[in-house]
């Protein structure tokens, strides 16, 4: 059953594939997981990240769950859409839209 965690992300350019820097990085960072997708993103502009996690970035990294992953990310974005009014009178924080 997926269960879905609200929390720091970290997004960088390289790709976490060792347990011991996945451990570090986690500590120094407080994030719960890492990606890279989105790092140039949020340079930009403020968003929300919603991933599906398919790996424990560690040396068994591989793409055998990312189809899943992505589906269940999919599943979660529709789901929170149907919570967030179709017009904000202002710009709330991700945190406050994430608790329905």
């Amino acid at each position: 059953m997926p269960e879905a965690f609200y929390g720091m992300i970290a997004s960088g350019n390289v790709v976490v594939k060792d347990g011991s820097t996945r451990d570090r990085l986690g500590q120094e960072l407080g994030a719960l997981c890492f990606e890279m997708e989105a790092a140039g993103l949020m340079q930009d502009f403020s968003c929300l990240v919603i991933r599906g996690i398919c790996d424990y970035a560690d040396r068994h990294k591989n793409k055998e769950w990312q189809d899943y992953a992505s589906i269940v990310a999919a599943v979660f974005t529709k789901e929170l859409l149907g919570h967030v009014p179709a017009r904000l009178e202002y710009q709330k924080l991700a945190a406050e839209l994430c608790r329905w």
